[in-house]
C-alpha cells in the first residue's frame, strides 16, 4: 500500500481558478487540469494533484476545486465528501465489478444525487514499526468512492451512502434502510483450535 501520494486512474477536467490565488481572485474562472495523484493526510481530506495546461503541476488540492462542467456552482466539500483521511496509506483501485455503473448519493441533507463511478480511495496501516494509531480500521472500515456527479462536480462517497444501478443485477433497490447495522466482528480463525501440528507436508493433527 502506498505510503501518503498515490497515482490515479487520471482524469481531464477543471480547476476552480481561486483555488491557483489562495481564494483572492479567480472566482468564476476555470483552467483545463488532468488530475492524476492524490495524497493522503490524517485528518485532511484527499488532496488532489492537477497538471494544468500551462505547464504547472499544482499538488494538494480539495476535491471542490475541481469540477467537470464549467459553469458548475461549487458545492460545500463537506457535502460533496463524508469523510477525512484515516491515515496516511491509501490504496487506489478501479473495482471491476462497480467499474461503468451510476449510483445515487445520499447527500448529509438527504437529498440524492446520480453519479457515474470513477475509482475507489482505501485506507489501512502498514508500518509496523509505528504503533497504529489511526483510525482506518477503528471501529470500521470505511473507503472512498469517487464518482462524477450530475451537478457538474465531483463526489467521494462510502459504501452506507450510496444506493448502485445495475439493469442486470438490481431488481429490487432499496428506498430506505432496512435495519442494516455495522458489523463490528474481527474475522480470524488463529488461535481458535487447540491442536498441535508438525513440520511434514501432510500433518497428522493431535487434539489437545
Amino acid at each position: 500500500m502506498a505510503y501518503l501520494n498515490h497515482s490515479l486512474p487520471d482524469w481531464s477536467c477543471y480547476i476552480r481558478n481561486e483555488f491557483l490565488f489562495n481564494h483572492k481572485k479567480g472566482h468564476g474562472e476555470v483552467t483545463k487540469a488532468d488530475v492524476h495523484s492524490v495524497a493522503s493526510i490524517e485528518k485532511r481530506v484527499p488532496l488532489f494533484e492537477g497538471f494544468l495546461e500551462n505547464g504547472v503541476n499544482w499538488t494538494r488540492r480539495p476535491l471542490h476545486a475541481f469540477c467537470w462542467d464549467p459553469e458548475a456552482e461549487i458545492e460545500p466539500l463537506e457535502d460533496i465528501m463524508y469523510w477525512d483521511c484515516f491515515s496516511p496509506y491509501i490504496d487506489v483501485q478501479k473495482r471491476h465489478r462497480l467499474e461503468g455503473l451510476q449510483a445515487q448519493l445520499i447527500r448529509p441533507d438527504g437529498k440524492k444525487v446520480l453519479g457515474d463511478y470513477m475509482f475507489t480511495m482505501d485506507w489501512s496501516w502498514e508500518n509496523k514499526s509505528i504503533p497504529d494509531l489511526n483510525y482506518s480500521e477503528t471501529p470500521e472500515h470505511k473507503c472512498a468512492h469517487l464518482f462524477k456527479v450530475e451537478t457538474g462536480n465531483y463526489y467521494a462517497y462510502p459504501n452506507n451512502r450510496i444506493i448502485w444501478y445495475d439493469n442486470a443485477w438490481t431488481f429490487n433497490r432499496i428506498e430506505k434502510n432496512p435495519g442494516f447495522e455495522i458489523d463490528t466482528t474481527v474475522y480470524s480463525v488463529e488461535n481458535k483450535r487447540r491442536i498441535e501440528t508438525s513440520d511434514h507436508y501432510m500433518y497428522e493433527i493431535t487434539d489437545i
